[in-house]
């Protein structure tokens, strides 16, 4: 069955609502949903009474932590006593430190896969969840829950979709929220408050932030019910801080309209349907409404000579679409003369130069409905465990939706749970101890004022007393007389405070300390310190133990917040998207999800990092967010170096040197230059051997040279002497027969001289 081009971009257009997945309720403000409104306002009240004594706690505690340690009735009875409300706040730094020490790293995560298939993909689930992170500033944020967890007793995180984000593309997003902005079944026994009936976020904003939330419904809020007031209840000063900030607003701005919004969230079990395509492998649970959509959603079915696919992701599908259109439905691959790659060219293959051979794919556009009529999509019934959100503002429904979580996006981080959703605090608890070390300074401050007035007792009569009174504070000496008939002047010295006073004090300050497992070491003080180096790291470090039960807390809120990011994740982010993550050392990092990838021949092959798909589980690593004592983890590192186990790459790593890679990068290149030094230096020692040995070759050659040369100088004497030797011979046989010669001319021999001759 052939599709309609035009009803396709129909059906891919989708408004607001339906882009983030929600059932589509909207109501545009009539009174259809009416019962709906007056059931979150009649809810509100019974919650926002129930919880109103730990409100009133929690506004207390907040002004005690910042100072406001009196009461008014305290401090009118002070004065009179001529005592100052002085406060020594212990609270505010330690619960500064515990805040630095339980938020000194960024949390990090790490995602698993419960499917072999879905394990790769698991790291960029881990990714994804710091981009998150960075995106909602989540440092901050986190500061913020744990500020309120320690004063009031509750903080709070909450994950979101912002439609707004990214362009409108939507980008998921968490940030803590005001405890007292929220209101809680009071039936509600468990820590994260999973059983719950409903929770409830109710604030009073200003028309322009209510509009820039909300700029879809602007008509609707612009029409319903002003308010003024908010609902925190009153300290023991005449506002709160929130009070007073709400206040400086309106005088800032007279004309500025306000509005409560009451956002109801409640657990029910809804209907859906199990979707399994069988094609891609792809499930999904939608409800009746999200299922008639789904069905009525394109695919296409790619028909070659000897094989054929169908593709039925909406991102794929969008993709062939185009391809679609320009080519009528029919294509076949030609070889590019110049580069050498197959393109794609309308209509069937015809013979001719760089037509590929059997290329030819004829693409069929039907609707998902044909496949579910034919088995190849299976949706079963199933009932799940949904949030349903309901929106009002001023007597008006705004819109109603069904979010695609089974929990709460309303994370709590309760400090002393009591099975109920009013759990108590630091401040509550260890305020008496704060007080009582005001009570002392102050006591000590008032002595010290009093002692440097002195007071005199004097008999009545016996000195001016007016007189007096000005020679007694003037500086110099005084002379001042008085009657000695009518009595002496006596000195009333000041009565000592005891000692046990001062140790009363410093007992109270240690007790405060070890309530909150923060000790004056730990904030940079050097009271109790060893003087010892390795004394003072083991004190920190066995300090930081009595944070395990806050760091418990804290890690346990973050899983349940990232397992309820994950389907808001899944669902919203569907098409192709880059993100470039900061990597801890200050790097950047660039990650792609449902990236599309093609064959050779333009055809869709699969997605990479598809994370639309898949069940997964996302943890924050343990003790990941707390602090490292640097110096004891480089010594111990150092140890583990000296001993060979690692290199020096793997101790610079465990450095707090901030460009670790460019030192990393420069130490390879240094490590690099000094192996190529080494190995010339190895050469040249080579080299000097071989010439060593080259001097002695012709140290010895030269020496045979020499010797040759010799031989041939004696070879030469030798034959000139013989040459001489048979020369002299010559000459003296000559001689002799020149003497024979001479003898036979003159006629007479001498047989003996012929014989000596004949000798010769």
């Amino acid at each position: 069955m052939a599709y309609d081009n035009n009803k396709l971009k129909d059906k891919m257009a989708t408004s607001v609502n339906d882009y983030l997945g929600y059932e589509a309720g909207v109501n545009q403000g009539n009174e259809v949903d009416k019962e709906e409104v007056l059931y979150s306002e009649e809810l509100l009240e019974k919650y926002d009474q129930e919880r109103d004594l730990w409100a009133t706690k929690f506004v207390e505690a907040n002004e005690f932590r910042n100072g406001m340690q009196w009461t008014p009735k305290q401090v009118k009875a002070l004065e009179e006593r001529g005592q100052a409300p002085i406060v020594i706040n212990r609270m505010h730094p330690m619960i500064e430190t515990a805040k630095a020490m339980l938020t000194s790293k960024r949390p990090q995560f790490r995602a698993t896969g419960r499917d072999d298939s879905d394990r790769k993909v698991a790291k960029v689930f881990s990714d994804l969840f710091q981009w998150v992170w960075e995106q909602s500033s989540g440092d901050n944020e986190l500061k913020q829950c744990i500020d309120d967890y320690y004063v009031g007793g509750l903080g709070y995180m909450f994950c979101y979709q912002d439609p707004h984000a990214d362009m409108g593309k939507g980008e998921v997003k968490m940030k803590a929220i005001h405890p007292l902005d929220v209101y809680v079944d009071p039936n509600s026994r468990d820590r994260y408050f999973k059983d719950a009936a409903h929770i409830m976020i109710a604030k009073t904003i200003p028309d322009s932030e209510a509009i820039k939330t909300y700029p879809e419904y602007k008509d609707i809020i612009l029409s319903s019910s002003k308010k003024k007031t908010d609902r925190y209840p009153n300290g023991q000063f005449s506002a709160t801080l929130e009070q007073q900030m709400m206040e400086n607003y309106d005088r800032a701005n007279s004309d500025e309209d306000f509005r409560e919004f009451i956002e109801r969230y409640t657990k029910i079990k809804t209907e859906m349907y199990h979707v399994y395509d069988t094609t891609s492998k792809h499930e999904c649970n939608l409800s009746a409404s999200e299922l008639d959509d789904y069905l009525e959603k394109p695919y296409f079915t790619l028909v070659g000579m000897h094989d054929e696919s169908i593709i039925t992701d909406p991102q794929q599908v969008e993709a062939l679409e185009e391809q679609y259109e320009a080519t009528g439905g029919v294509y076949h691959m030609m070889q590019d003369p110049q580069t050498g790659q197959p393109t794609i060219m309308a209509g069937e293959e015809h013979s001719g130069p760089g037509v590929v051979p059997n290329s030819t794919v004829v693409m069929e556009l039907n609707i998902k409905q044909k496949l579910y009529d034919e088995g190849k999509i299976l949706a079963n019934k199933i009932l799940c465990d949904r949030i349903e959100l309901v929106v009002s503002v001023g007597g008006k429904l705004l819109y109603r939706r069904v979010l695609p979580i089974s929990d709460y996006p309303i994370v709590p981080m309760a400090n002393i749970h009591n099975r109920n959703p009013y759990p108590e605090s630091d401040v509550r608890l260890y305020r008496p101890l704060q007080e009582y070390i005001n009570k002392i300074r102050s006591l000590i401050i008032a002595h010290a004022s009093t002692s440097t007035n002195t007071k005199l007792l004097i008999p009545r009569g016996s000195v001016n007393k007016k007189q007096l009174e000005m020679e007694w504070g003037r500086a110099g000496t005084a002379v001042i007389e008085f009657d000695a008939e009518l009595g002496t002047p006596i000195v009333a010295g000041p009565v000592p405070l005891p000692n046990e006073l001062y140790k009363n004090e410093s007992e109270a300050k240690h007790d405060l300390e070890y309530g909150f497992g923060i000790y004056e070491i730990m904030q940079g003080g050097n009271d109790g310190a060893p003087s010892t180096y390795r004394g003072t790291v083991a004190i920190d470090e066995y300090g930081q133990r009595r944070m395990k039960s806050r760091q418990d807390d804290l890690e346990n809120m973050l899983n349940e917040l990232a397992k309820r990011c994950i389907p808001l994740i899944q669902q919203l982010y569907t098409t192709e998207k880059i993100f470039r993550l900061l990597e801890p050392a200050g790097t950047e990092k660039e990650l792609t999800i449902n990236q599309i990838t093609y064959d050779t021949f333009g055809q869709v092959v699969h997605k990479v990092n598809d994370i639309t798909t898949g069940t997964y589980d996302i943890k924050v690593v343990t003790g990941s967010t707390l602090p490292s004592n640097r110096f004891a983890q480089f010594d111990y590192y150092m140890e583990l170096f000296k001993a060979g186990l690692i290199d020096q790459i793997e101790l610079l790593k465990k450095t707090e040197v901030v460009d670790v890679d460019g030192v990393l990068q420069r130490h390879g290149i240094m490590q690099k230059l000094q192996n190529q030094v080494q190995q010339q230096e190895e050469a040249i020692k080579d080299l000097k051997g071989d010439l060593q040995t080259r001097d002695r070759e012709l140290a010895h050659a030269l020496k045979r040279v020499e010797l040759e040369k010799f031989k041939t100088k004696m070879n030469n004497t030798s034959n000139r002497n013989e040459k001489a030797g048979q020369l002299y011979e010559e000459r003296l046989k000559d001689k002799l027969k020149d003497a024979d010669k001479e003898l036979s001319d003159q006629g007479g021999q001498d047989t003996n001289a012929g014989s000596l001759i004949d000798q010769l």
